[in-house]
């Protein structure tokens, strides 16, 4: 249904954790006149009941009852990435106008393509919530650019803190108050195990499995970032896992990786730091111009990223630097989203063009568990 400029949008959130508390409800309710929160869900009555008291919507207890409810038009899916797969097949069944899932949309590609084929078949335009796709810097980039596939070098890299560190001075988070039973965390972990055992074989150790979970939580971030400079065709020369000091900790646990077109070579990094600092961005190069973009932390609303443009006019080298966006992509993707269902415009981030890059976090956590043998 194609509504008025003054269609309010009813969203249900499934999932209430640091996502929902931190980044899309500020972005939900700085944009009141598309949108309107009216009910959550989470497995922790104690922290639906605090959202739903802050956002004024009602707290379900159900996540299968909240995405039929018919006063909600869109479901955006935040909860542990082992459960998006089913939620987000719920809100297609359900004939949702719209559906937003964190990313990574599924634990890997053969899952995401069940999303992409149900998101199909019932109509229902099924994003993935990737925020530098969306970001004023990346797009900034992309309007100079041109059309993607004319890139011959370029470097993509995230190098990110702890996100509660960042978390603790910005916003009071609603957590519950008795921590989850152990096996609730410990399903949400042997699901991303089985995930990588599907993808690198039963006899996968543990420092891949790792690995696999960080290709596939941060390294996503920027894949799809890179393919749309780069373009499709690309192939995983070289990748690694690298440990931090403690095994057993992420921090310090990195992937590196070159991915290759016939037309360029691209270094790709990720790293979990144990410093409170975030140096996230990226830097591509073609004969005649040259950008870089570099972005704040994620839980920055009001901090811009940047980019820089060089090219040449008149032989001279021209800078062309811009700044001063003070919006995050979080926010520019509930406005994509919002044009998405009440002006039909088509969708940036699709479940079918994801499925892409759940191929390619595969690709590269494939090439390094090899390394490692």
């Amino acid at each position: 249904m194609i509504g008025s400029d003054s269609e309010v949008l009813r969203v249900g959130i499934v999932g209430c954790g640091l996502a929902t508390q931190s980044l899309h409800v500020p972005a939900l309710q700085s944009l009141a006149g598309s949108y309107r929160i009216t009910a959550v869900s989470d497995a922790s009555e104690v922290v639906v009941a605090a959202v739903a008291a802050r956002t004024g919507a009602r707290a379900v207890a159900d996540v299968f009852r909240l995405v039929e409810d018919p006063e909600v038009d869109v479901v955006v899916i935040c909860t542990p990435d082992a459960f998006h797969l089913d939620h987000a097949l719920a809100a297609c069944e359900a004939r949702r106008r719209a559906v937003l899932v964190e990313k990574p949309m599924t634990l890997n590609a053969r899952m995401g393509r069940l999303l992409a084929e149900a998101a199909a078949s019932t109509g229902v335009p099924v994003l993935v919530d990737y925020p530098h796709v969306y970001d004023y810097a990346t797009q900034r980039v992309r309007e100079v650019w041109g059309a993607a596939g004319n890139v011959t070098s370029g470097e993509f890299h995230c190098f990110l803190g702890n996100n509660d560190d960042y978390i603790a001075d910005i916003i009071q988070m609603i957590r519950p108050a008795d921590p989850p039973e152990p096996w609730v965390g410990m399903t949400a972990q042997l699901d991303v195990a089985t995930a990588a055992t599907e993808v690198l074989g039963i006899d996968v150790d543990v420092s891949s499995v790792v690995g696999y979970g960080i290709v596939l939580g941060l390294t996503i971030h920027d894949i799809p970032v890179l393919r749309r400079f780069a373009g499709d065709g690309l192939s995983v020369a070289h990748a690694r896992f690298r440990s931090g000091p403690n095994p057993l900790d992420i921090a310090g646990f990195g992937v590196d990786a070159v991915l290759e077109t016939l037309s360029g070579t691209f270094i790709l990094q990720s790293e979990f730091s144990p410093l409170k600092r975030t140096n996230w961005g990226f830097r591509i190069r073609r004969p005649d111009l040259q950008a870089e973009a570099h972005f704040p932390t994620t839980f920055a609303p009001a901090a811009p990223s940047r980019c820089s443009v060089w090219g040449t006019e008149a032989r001279a080298t021209l800078e062309q630097r811009y700044t001063d966006f003070y919006e995050t992509g979080f926010r520019r993707v509930w406005r994509h989203l919002y044009d998405v269902v009440v002006h039909g415009a088509a969708p940036e981030t699709p479940a079918r063009d994801a499925v892409r890059d759940l191929e390619l976090v595969e690709a590269i956590a494939a090439v390094a568990n090899e390394r490692r043998v």
